[in-house]
């Protein structure tokens, strides 16, 4: 991987390293780790359909289950799609080292990263951001326990969870058990959104730079009569680009430029294609989920206005899914602007 690239992207691979979506880290890990975390996953999703089983009939019961089991189910989903994926992962990777290679002038190596720069900060404002929520989350359950302790009363305050789930055994005696396996669930779930959500951020605002150098060069061709050629510039790629552009008395230099922005272009675009390819459908679903889920809490909540803690959970619930409704849009939205203006330039 390219040295400034790999500066930049060095947290991203840290998280997708942690559960397993790292195409580059070992086999055995690629394949363990998912498997882990899904048996993690789908083992809450089961204590959820025993409860709806058990609780047939009462909607408050019901629609707390569905939404715990979308939340953990879409989480999955992302998991499942880089697993699938991840040999079109390993090849985005590829083509962004290669990138940084190519995109090789002065002009063009700042646009790169500027974007790099601002994937950086996302993705350190966006773990900031889900750590936060995550532990007033976890907290809800330890508050009667606080509590206790702080201002006790004549008899211990009512046991709380961070969720409602069945697991045919006595509540009480396996509390902290249960307890764990709840949090389990939940780190698990927020860390695999983390990864994947910052990752598909980089990958989009990777190819909006690739669009913005080629607008650059193009402003450049177009503003200027004679354009200056850069003597000591190499385009490095690898051979299937076919980038190597040979230099003869009788081609101009705006037409040589023109050339090079439209193998550049060219390169973007497959970049795109592979990109849209790997998250297209996921993507999908996701935001189908999101929008079920958001519905679904608002409903919920009417409901629950007169008890505090609920409410601040499914709050924390909401701002979370809207967040990252606004981070598998807004990121789509922007290389479309970014792609257009390539147009607009030429």
């Amino acid at each position: 991987m390219h040295a400034e690239m790999e500066e930049y992207y060095a947290t991203n691979k840290f998280f997708l390293s942690r559960i397993g979506g790292w195409p580059y880290q070992h086999k055995v890990l690629k394949m363990l780790l998912p498997c882990i975390l899904t048996i993690v996953q789908y083992s809450v999703i089961a204590t959820e359909i025993i409860l709806l089983h058990d609780t047939w009939g009462d909607v408050d019961t019901a629609v707390e289950s569905v939404i715990n089991i979308t939340i953990i189910a879409g989480a999955s989903t992302k998991l499942i799609n880089i697993v699938v994926n991840n040999g079109k992962f390993r090849r985005l990777l590829r083509l962004m080292n290669d990138h940084w290679n190519v995109f090789n002038s002065k002009s063009e190596r700042y646009i790169l990263k500027y974007y790099a720069d601002i994937g950086q900060k996302v993705t350190k404002y966006y773990t900031a951001y889900c750590c936060t929520i995550l532990v007033l989350y976890l907290l809800i359950p330890l508050i009667p326990r606080i509590l206790d302790i702080a201002i006790p009363l004549n008899e211990s305050r009512p046991l709380k969870y961070i969720f409602p789930a069945e697991y045919r055994v006595d509540k009480e005696k396996y509390y902290y058990p249960i307890l764990i396996h709840a949090y389990m669930s939940s780190v698990i779930t927020v860390g695999i959104v983390l990864s994947i959500d910052t990752m598909y951020i980089i990958c989009v605002l990777h190819a909006c730079s690739l669009f913005m150098a080629i607008c650059h060069r193009l402003e450049n061709i177009m503003g200027q009569t004679n354009v200056k050629t850069y003597d000591n510039e190499k385009i490095r790629a690898r051979t299937h680009y076919h980038l190597f552009i040979e230099r003869h008395d009788s081609i101009n230099d705006d037409y040589r430029e023109l050339m090079i922005c439209l193998k550049k272009h060219q390169l973007a675009l497959e970049y795109v294609q592979i990109l849209d390819s790997t998250f297209t459908h996921v993507t999908f679903v996701l935001l189908s989920l999101n929008v079920l889920i958001m519905s679904v809490i608002g409903l919920h909540l009417i409901n629950k206005l007169g008890q505090t803690e609920e409410v601040i959970r499914y709050i924390c619930v909401t701002v979370g899914a809207f967040t990252h409704l606004v981070c598998m849009c807004f990121p789509g939205q922007l290389l479309i602007n970014r792609s257009t203006e390539v147009f607009d330039k030429a």
